[in-house]
């Protein structure tokens, strides 16, 4: 009996002590920044482990606030190895250059924290920007111009964006509304969720699930997809023009529509054509080894 007591005595001591081992020490530094010359070219972020926010806003200038954080058991540990967080703000040309990365001057030293960096940005709204970031959030809001995103391992949000936007995400998620203009994704793994799209937007699609709310304001919709679900949801059937090619999996359609597809029994593809008048939209899906479904938003 007293082996036992002896023993949960023990493990409470030892659950304790390891729990108090794991409260986190957090430090922070703040650096702050305005860019009073608009230039050309704008801004070019290259994060790492980032988390990135950019607001276009009514200002003529941009202000940049990046938080270095180093997170460790211990505080004292926290605070020498936040100095490994690396960053530069550089005038390169016509644009500005911002970035960070990790590094530790003694060699090889083996970083014992976590190290993170938040970036908030604010520059007017017609600035162009050109994102990459790896293992890090994206959040861009009221941009409106010329973006390009090359993200891995990534969440991207966006909303209210009209330009030209090209777009490479590797194995991430993007969640976006209210964007207009030409919009082209180049897509690895990534799985979509596109709320109220207009323009004339392509998507080139391998190993993720899409699913797209147009607007009637679309121009065009062009898919090329392989192995990832693609579901579009329409205000209307007849709001667009359709050209749907599926092989190795089937076409879903609303009521109005679900005797139209037809059926190749020999190279199992499946296909669907409906031309709803010139002044529609043009839809062209092509998708493998996974299913297309077209919904109308309001139908049961």
């Amino acid at each position: 009996m007293m082996k036992r007591l002896l023993f949960i005595c023990l493990s409470i001591g030892l659950s304790v002590a390891l729990h108090a081992q794991q409260k986190v020490q957090v430090v922070t530094k703040t650096i702050r920044q305005d860019l009073k010359q608009v230039l050309d070219s704008g801004l070019v972020v290259t994060g790492r482990k980032a988390e990135v926010e950019i607001t276009g806003w009514n200002k003529d200038y941009i202000q940049i606030e990046l938080d270095l954080i180093a997170k460790h058991p211990k505080k004292k540990i926290a605070e020498e190895e936040l100095a490994y967080i690396q960053y530069s703000i550089v005038k390169k040309g016509q644009h500005y250059e911002l970035k960070n990365r990790f590094f530790s001057t003694t060699n090889k030293i083996k970083v014992r924290s976590q190290l993170s960096v938040v970036y908030r940005i604010f520059l007017p709204t017609n600035q162009r920007v050109k994102i990459s970031n790896d293992y890090g959030p994206l959040y861009l809001r009221n941009l409106y111009g010329e973006l390009s995103i090359d993200a891995k391992f990534s969440e991207v949000f966006m909303e209210r964006f009209f330009g030209t936007l090209n777009a490479k995400l590797d194995y991430s998620e993007i969640d976006a509304k209210n964007l207009d203009g030409q919009l082209n994704f180049e897509l690895t793994h990534t799985n979509v969720l596109l709320n109220q799209f207009a323009g004339d937007v392509t998507f080139n699609n391998r190993l993720g699930d899409l699913e797209l709310y147009p607007s009637p304001m679309l121009q065009s919709l062009n898919v090329n997809s392989r192995s990832g679900k693609v579901e579009l949801f329409v205000d209307a059937f007849d709001a667009f023009n359709y050209d749907v090619q599926v092989n190795s999996s089937y076409i879903s359609l609303p009521k109005a529509g679900s005797r139209m597809v037809k059926v190749d029994e020999l190279t199992n593809e499946h296909s669907f054509k409906l031309s709803n008048g010139v002044s529609r939209a043009n839809i062209k899906i092509m998708n493998m080894l996974n299913p297309v479904r077209i919904l109308v938003s309001n139908e049961d």
